[in-house]
């Protein structure tokens, strides 16, 4: 059975990268969102195996998209990857306490590791 990726990323074009490279895995169907603002509303409606989600974004943030479903019932057990264009290490150690200690990739993606670690994250 395929899993559910939602992939929440301002950038439509990189949203796109992952959706073609993760259904070309074949283990996942893919759901992207490049609006934060309803991002939280579409999670609920699709109920995802796992969300991707932009730190930084217009509107909502990564971490603030991630508290709230933290903090809902119906989406506290969604896995939630954060992905990051910070690349310096003592910046990304700033942001993960920011973001509680989250699991986080580092873009540009290495897609090997990206589907390793859905894979993981979804069994």
């Amino acid at each position: 059975m395929k899993k559910t990726v939602m992939v929440i990323d301002d950038e439509p074009d990189f949203c796109f990268f992952l959706k073609q490279n993760l259904e070309a895995a074949g283990d996942f169907g893919v759901v992207t969102i490049s609006d934060a603002v309803r991002a939280v509303s579409q999670i609920r409606s699709v109920k995802p195996d796992i969300v991707l989600l932009d730190v930084m974004m217009p509107g909502v943030s990564g971490p603030d998209i991630a508290q709230e479903l933290k903090n809902d019932v119906q989406t506290k057990n969604i896995p939630v990857v954060f992905l990051t264009a910070i690349v310096e290490e003592e910046q990304v150690k700033q942001k993960q306490n920011l973001i509680g200690g989250w699991l986080y990739i580092s873009k540009p993606v290495k897609i090997d590791e990206l589907v390793a670690l859905v894979h993981d994250l979804t069994r």
